[in-house]
């Protein structure tokens, strides 16, 4: 089932790690691909479209930055992608460097 998905910025592959949090629980999942607007997220877990969830990025240095998004769609049983709802000037910038880092451009 693949889903045309019109998207404003070109998402960047990533390995990240992050802890999610939806209905069905807290876990933690893989981020594959990621943008200033949304990413795709790798797991099992049971989500639905316009479901709102919520992730912890971690930062060097022990830090975290808590993210929140809307479902947008969902490959069931592989992941879902997600836009991601009003953002910090902080929480920008973190989404910024791990894009650069990863050797997107913003």
């Amino acid at each position: 089932m693949d889903e045309m998905v019109k998207r404003s910025q070109n998402r960047v592959n990533v390995p990240l790690t992050v802890v999610l949090e939806s209905i069905s629980g807290k876990r933690e999942v893989r981020l594959t691909d990621i943008s200033l607007g949304g990413c795709y997220v790798d797991t099992i877990a049971s989500v639905r479209p316009e479901e709102i969830v919520e992730f912890k990025l971690s930062l060097p240095q022990n830090r975290t930055e808590a993210m929140s998004g809307t479902v947008v769609y969902v490959h069931e049983g592989i992941g879902f992608g997600m836009q991601f709802n009003d953002m910090t000037r902080d929480q920008r910038t973190v989404l910024e460097q791990v894009i650069l880092v990863n050797g997107g451009t913003i």
